[in-house]
């Protein structure tokens, strides 16, 4: 009995060992099964869909559209680039240095990239591309009205309705520029996330974070109107860094979840300790706003896999499978995609560079984008090898 209370023990020993050690070793995917190897009956690998999509020069974010197009921003060509499913480009935009990109459910896409400003210098800007409608209207008249009671004259304005509306032609389409800082110039919007009602959220960054009013680092939220309405408080930016799960400073990329509040940020972990936040917004008698959805500082959830701290190296940009709930998150310094089930934890279909890596194209280099499709099939934005790259499901006969 004795022996066998010992072994047990023993045993207990080694796994709690085992696992304090794995939280402090920075993530390793080299061991994780490869797209490219034979398929079993228990295998569920992404396989590769060949020949990957090339004539980018720096491709660094990609949406799949509520239109069902495909738009990719390439950042070397210094335009927006229009495609259907099949690969084939309908039209392009020219956008300076464009990084982040969103399309609401007007259809209109938000940009983020650069313009010159008056001074001459070059500066970080959202625009708001109007691709199908493009709402104006234009004052024909003024009418004169006298108030009976006070005896006030009135001015009312009398406006015409000169909207028009546009087929999917990015080229010419309207494009307005929603936001810029000249005082400001190196600032960068990396990540556009759209809310319910059309509002949305920008994702700032910069070199400058020592002022505890208005960092660079920051998260906007605009209306659907396209008028700044505040910076999240619900996020810090601290000048050293920090440690904490709502620590920010190195944005990469924001994804709104559908039809929903929440949100899952994305950093560099240089100065802060967590690659990928998840935020959810909850709102009581007592508190309005987002709150992270793992917090280390609870017990309980110190298990979960989406928070190890250092598990990212450059999270880059996050993708969501609303039929299955699973999350993915590409992450540009370890060459890699990422992907976790709805309740945070690690999946093994998750690949890199060494499984990407056969025959017929080389691994993963510095990807930055990622996007998910109704018919299941997975986007990366493959930077350094200059294309777009499509994954599906080895097991996967349908799309349900």
């Amino acid at each position: 009995m004795l022996r066998r209370v010992f072994k047990y023990t023993q045993i207990l020993i080694f796994g709690v060992i085992i696992y304090m050690s794995g939280c402090e070793q920075k993530f390793d995917l080299t061991q994780l099964p490869d797209p490219g190897q034979p398929i079993t009956s228990l295998d569920t690998n992404y396989v590769e869909i060949y020949p990957p999509w090339g004539g980018f020069e720096s491709p660094r974010a990609i949406i799949v559209g509520n239109d069902q197009l495909i738009y990719v921003a390439d950042y070397g060509r210094d335009e927006i680039v229009m495609m259907d499913a099949g690969g084939t480009v309908l039209n392009r935009r020219t956008v300076m240095r464009p990084i982040s990109i969103a399309q609401n459910s007007k259809l209109d896409l938000y940009v983020g990239g650069e313009t010159i400003s008056q001074n001459g210098d070059t500066i970080g800007a959202l625009f708001r591309i109007f691709l199908v409608r493009f709402d104006t209207s234009n004052v024909i008249r003024v009418d004169t009205i006298v108030d009976s009671l006070t005896g006030r004259i009135r001015l009312i304005p009398i406006r015409r309705d000169t909207s028009y509306f546009l087929n999917h032609n990015i080229d010419i389409a309207p494009m307005h520029t929603v936001w810029k800082e000249p005082a400001r110039p190196q600032r960068r919007f990396t990540g556009i996330g759209i809310l319910p009602n059309n509002d949305y959220l920008v994702a700032r960054v910069g070199p400058e974070n020592s002022s505890f009013v208005d960092p660079d680092a920051r998260v906007l939220y605009f209306n659907k109107g396209d008028t700044l309405i505040t910076p999240l408080g619900d996020l810090v930016t601290r000048p050293s860094g920090g440690t904490a799960i709502t620590d920010i400073r190195n944005l990469t990329g924001i994804m709104v979840f559908p039809s929903s509040r929440d949100f899952i940020l994305t950093q560099s972990i240089e100065g802060v300790a967590y690659g990928a936040i998840w935020m959810v917004y909850q709102k009581t008698l007592d508190f309005e706003g987002w709150l992270p959805k793992y917090d280390p500082s609870k017990a309980e959830q110190r298990v979960v896999d989406f928070i190890r701290p250092y598990r990212f190296r450059q999270a880059s940009g996050v993708a969501y499978d609303r039929r299955r709930r699973d999350v993915f998150i590409i992450d540009s310094g370890l060459d890699s995609l990422i992907k976790f089930n709805r309740n945070g934890q690690f999946k093994t279909e998750s690949f890199g560079y060494a499984k990407t890596t056969s025959g017929l194209f080389p691994g993963l280099n510095r990807p930055n984008g990622v996007a998910f499709s109704n018919d299941c099939t997975l986007y990366i934005a493959d930077t350094g090898n200059k294309v777009i790259r499509r994954f599906k499901l080895s097991n996967q006969t349908q799309c349900n």
